[in-house]
């Protein structure tokens, strides 16, 4: 019955991608999931091989969008938010327009406020800012709609990227207070609606519209759990547990499974004090806990207790998270669908080993891919789960920030440091067929058009081709 309710799906993903060749409209591309199989990469590549066009860019970690001639990219710069757009082709500006923040988010000292990823239908282009919130523009740079939004409140500013199907534009906002999911008119800007989200602490995963073609639901990935919402009301369709305290890594999918995975330091801990053994420090006997009155797992976790951040952790916020903390769980999770989509899944197979940080799962062409930080490469047949290799080394070090991507027979993965390296898709061993040193830092996600590669590294903007 599932496999009956999957092939049309599956066989109008092929069709759409088909067609959608020439398009990378969001983050991670057509459908956020990292998949050009029409391409193939330009190898070699590297700042003096196969360079098309290069040019400087302002500071920001938004991934290139691309939709037909052009490319889409988020700045910070002179103290301004701003969108800019290319031509693809020849690396020139064609329009950039700028907004000045509300006020600075508070962010990761390797983030920046221009953080989430455009996304486009290819009449209008959706930034969002944390410092400021979503906008529109037309296609040739002219303001269709601002909707201001407060600052998200996590110590680590945003990233979640917006998420438009069915004429409506998704935004994942996880945090450490009055988490939700917003729902917009992409046409108007309107609110449609706004789903609570209680319970979810700060994540940064950004969600994905599902199935692919005529999509009914949003899937998210979050605190302890994964949650599908109607895309028509907002309404919860169901979730499944198993995830960690906190999500960076967005859900990927293809014939067979929904994959959702997270890894946070220190999921399960075993044994957190008792509020009560924690106000033995309270020196001035106000019921509350200062930072500098917190000791052992309240100084560390100082910042994500203290939920409104009011410099102090009270009972109910200690509480909230010990019990989060003692049901968190790293895991990848292979999903299968239900007899219907409103129908929850079911766990086919499980993977706890070899998880990613950041980077969100690679299914493509009957395996998943996971990129742990450290430089080390897992992958699973997608049917049962099985190991085919776990946490190889890929000879490049340190963390890793950027998902990774596949074209044609080839998979991509960069490095922080800004390594590439690029493996042999399906391969039982671990083949790497090419590595390159950028020398700049790589935070955003690659795109993949028509045999092109468009890579953003700190300083740089590069299209790479034959």
């Amino acid at each position: 019955m599932v496999w009956v309710f999957w092939t049309p799906l599956l066989f109008q993903s092929v069709m759409a991608l088909q067609s959608e060749s020439a398009h990378w409209p969001q983050f991670r591309g057509p459908h956020g999931q990292g998949r050009a199989p029409s391409s193939s990469l330009p190898i070699p590549f590297g700042p003096d091989s196969s360079v098309i066009w290069k040019k400087n860019i302002a500071p920001g970690h938004s991934s290139p969008s691309i939709w037909g001639d052009l490319l889409l990219v988020t700045t910070y710069e002179s103290d301004q938010l701003t969108t800019q757009v290319l031509n693809r082709h020849d690396g020139s500006l064609l329009w950039k327009k700028s907004i000045p923040p509300t006020k600075i988010e508070r962010g990761h000292r390797n983030g920046t406020p221009a953080n989430s990823t455009p996304t486009t239908d290819g009449r209008s282009v959706f930034v969002y800012f944390g410092s400021y919130g979503l906008l529109s523009y037309d296609m040739e740079g002219n303001e269709q709609w601002r909707l201001p939004l407060p600052v998200p409140v996590t110590q680590h500013g945003a990233s979640s990227s917006p998420v438009l199907a069915e004429g409506r534009l998704f935004l994942q906002v996880d945090q450490d207070i009055s988490s939700h999911l917003l729902c917009v008119d992409a046409a108007s800007g309107k609110q449609v609606w706004k789903t609570p989200r209680p319970g979810f602490r700060r994540g940064f995963s950004t969600p994905i519209a599902w199935p692919s073609e005529k999509p009914e639901l949003v899937i998210t990935s979050g605190t302890l759990r994964v949650c599908a919402y109607h895309i028509s009301d907002g309404e919860l369709a169901w979730e499944v547990g198993g995830l960690p305290n906190e999500t960076v890594a967005s859900p990927a999918f293809d014939d067979q499974h929904l994959y959702v995975s997270g890894w946070t330091m220190g999921a399960g801990v075993s044994r957190i004090p008792n509020f009560d053994e924690l106000l033995e420090n309270d020196k001035n006997k106000d019921a509350s806990i200062a930072r500098s009155e917190a000791i052992g797992p309240a100084r560390m976790h100082f910042p994500y207790i203290d939920a409104d951040k009011d410099g102090k952790i009270v009972r109910k916020e200690w509480e909230t998270m010990s019990d989060i903390f003692r049901k968190s769980e790293n895991a990848l999770l292979a999903l299968k669908p239900g007899p219907s989509l409103k129908s929850p899944p079911t766990l086919s197979w499980k993977q706890t080993r070899g998880l990613p940080y950041v980077p969100s799962p690679l299914a493509y062409q009957g395996h998943v891919y996971l990129v742990k930080n450290g430089g080390m490469i897992s992958c699973m047949n997608t049917t049962t789960g099985e190991v085919i290799y776990r946490e190889e080394r890929l000879g490049a070090l340190g963390d890793y920030y950027a998902s990774p991507v596949a074209a044609g027979e080839q998979i991509l993965v960069a490095a922080q440091s800004g390594v590439v390296s690029v493996i042999e898709a399906g391969n039982p061993e671990l083949n790497i067929m090419f590595q390159i040193d950028l020398e700049e830092t790589i935070m955003a996600t690659p795109a993949i058009v028509e045999n092109r590669l468009y890579m953003r590294t700190s300083q740089t903007l590069y299209c790479f081709g034959k």
